[in-house]
């Protein structure tokens, strides 16, 4: 299963997408460092094609 994690690459985030990879899903982080911006919008699509 694909899961973005907005907030992925920060301290807790990148512990959350680390065990979710472990744990056999897709983990993709979300941040502004990856081009996802949750208060304008930009990159959320992309970001979440396919998430479930």
């Amino acid at each position: 299963m694909k899961i973005v994690v907005i907030g992925g690459t920060g301290l807790i985030g990148s512990k959350v997408v680390a065990r979710l990879g472990e744990n056999g899903h897709e983990a993709v982080p979300a941040s502004p460092s990856k081009g996802v911006n949750t208060l304008t919008g930009e990159g959320v699509k992309e970001a979440l094609h396919d998430a479930n």
